[in-house]
Parts: structure tokens; C-alpha cells; sequence
């Protein structure tokens, strides 16, 4: 179901935007046998209590970079990994997680965000700042998880929160920027249509023989409050859904980059309502 694509509206099928909204190629077979592979030994995951050991200095991983399990209390794990082509320019990319939080001037009320829906045809529908300026009041999304499969649309709340508050050091930091990294002190957490969350982390880094890599991460059922994380305990999660996030993520990555230079260069200079 990866090339399925979500009928648009006459409107979107006539902006200028819709010559992005093209099919999905599918992954790599090897990269699919690591995400269908068996679950891993749930003491080989980053405990959620040892989130931050998750950031790694440059040239250096997890023992599982592409993997999923479930823990003993019904929470789950999931990671993500991948390598970027060597000639994209990564600023290209922020610059795609920053406009796509804007609606298109011409996008018809009550039918999503076009600029979000070219990311993932299958399953992405809207995506916008609450406050229509930037992150501080969270993000909405609209989106499943299914690669078009059906299943419902839900509505998600990126929460952004400092890492500094649970636990990460300035020594920490001092070590992650010596390797030759950017370190951001804020992650996000999400809450959603239903009970439940998810705490998420990632890095877009430089790789220790040129270009750069995609890492990013869930602990599903946990959230941070307080300066310390909690469990959510009826977030929903099994196996089946892990592999679904990690297929979703992965195939969305490697769609963007088949299309952010041609996009980043027709909008990148266009006023943020741009069609």
C-alpha cells in the first residue's frame, strides 16, 4: 500500500503545489528485513527512565538503530534510522519542517494542509502551528499510521518541552557539541485524540565520513511532567503497530528526499502563504 494515495480536491489538483503530490517509492528490501524483523530483546531498547542516553556524540549508536519491542508493561519502543543522500543540503529539510506548519493560501477550509500531504500521500492530512506562528503553543497533526490501509485519521499535539529539566547536563552538551553536533534542548512529546503518549526524540547529524543521517526515537505510553517521566497506562501499543510507525516513518523520509530540492527551490524564497 505504499504508492496509495488520498483523493484531493479539484481545488488542490489545480495550485501549483500539486505537481509534488507524486507516489512513493518503496524501501530498500534489506532496510524492510530490519523493520519486519522479530522484535528485540526489550533490555537491549534505551529504558524510557534512561531516555537521554539515547543521544549519542557523533560516530556513535545504539546497538539497535532500526528496531521496535514492546516492555514488560505493555509500553513500547521504537527507533528509526537513516542515511541521507550524500548531495542533499539538510537545510533544505529544516527549512520543509518549518513552512509545512503554514497553510497554502488557496487550501479549501475543513481539507487539510496540500504542503503536508506531499510528505506522505498515504497518510498525512494536516499540519499546522496552534498559533499560526511557531511551536511554543504545540503543533496539530492529522495523520494514520496505516501506509493507506484505512484505519482512522487521528489528531495529534506535539508538546515541546527542555530537556535540561529532566536531566540533560551542560556537560552533556558540552560533549555532544565537541563531536561536532548542533544540540538542541527541547524535544516533544505528543498527546492525541484518545488516552495516551508518546515521547520522542531525534538528531540529524553529520556522519563521520561526509554527509548526513536521520536518527529518531518513541517511548510509546510515557510523557514527561514535572521533571520526570511518567507512564501513560493505557496508550495503546503492540507489535503490529511498532512495525506500522517504523514503515511509516522511514518510507516518508526517503520520499522527501526524492522531491525537497526541486520543492526548496521554488518556495523557499515565496511568501509563507505561498500556493
Amino acid at each position: 500500500m505504499y504508492n496509495k494515495m488520498q483523493q484531493l480536491t479539484l481545488t488542490e489538483q489545480q495550485m501549483p503545489l500539486y505537481r509534488f503530490y507524486r507516489p512513493m517509492a518503496d524501501l530498500p528490501e534489506a532496510l524492510k528485513a530490519e523493520i519486519f524483523a522479530p522484535p528485540i530483546d526489550w533490555r537491549e531498547a534505551v529504558a524510557p527512565e534512561r531516555f537521554l542516553d539515547w543521544l549519542k556524540p557523533k560516530g556513535e549508536y545504539t546497538a539497535h538503530e532500526n528496531a521496535y519491542c514492546m516492555f514488560p508493561d505493555g509500553s513500547g519502543y521504537i527507533a528509526t534510522y537513516m542515511r541521507f543522500p550524500r548531495d542533499l543540503d539538510v537545510k533544505k529539510l529544516f527549512w520543509y519542517l518549518n513552512w509545512l506548519n503554514f497553510h497554502p493560501r488557496s487550501q479549501p477550509d475543513g481539507t487539510g494542509n496540500l504542503r503536508y500531504k506531499i510528505w506522505n500521500p498515504a497518510d498525512h492530512w494536516d499540519h499546522y502551528f496552534i498559533n499560526w506562528t511557531d511551536k511554543s503553543e504545540g503543533i496539530h497533526t492529522t495523520e494514520s499510521l496505516d501506509m493507506g490501509e484505512g484505519e482512522r485519521q487521528y489528531d495529534t499535539i506535539r508538546h515541546a518541552f527542555n530537556l535540561r529539566e529532566y536531566g540533560l547536563t551542560q556537560a552533556r552538551i558540552d560533549e555532544l557539541k565537541a563531536s561536532g553536533l548542533n544540540v538542541n534542548e527541547t524535544s516533544d512529546w505528543e498527546s492525541f485524540d484518545f488516552e495516551g503518549a508518546h515521547l520522542t526524540l531525534g538528531q540529524i547529524r553529520p556522519c563521520t565520513d561526509g554527509g548526513f543521517e536521520r536518527r529518531g526515537v518513541e517511548w510509546i505510553g510515557w510523557r514527561p511532567k514535572d521533571g520526570k517521566l511518567v507512564r501513560v497506562p493505557k496508550t495503546p501499543c503492540d507489535e503490529a503497530y511498532l512495525r506500522k510507525v517504523a514503515y511509516h516513518t522511514l518510507i516518508e523520509w526517503h520520499h522527501i528526499c526524492t522531491i525537497i530540492d526541486e520543492l526548496y527551490e521554488e518556495y523557499h524564497d515565496k511568501p509563507v502563504d505561498a500556493d
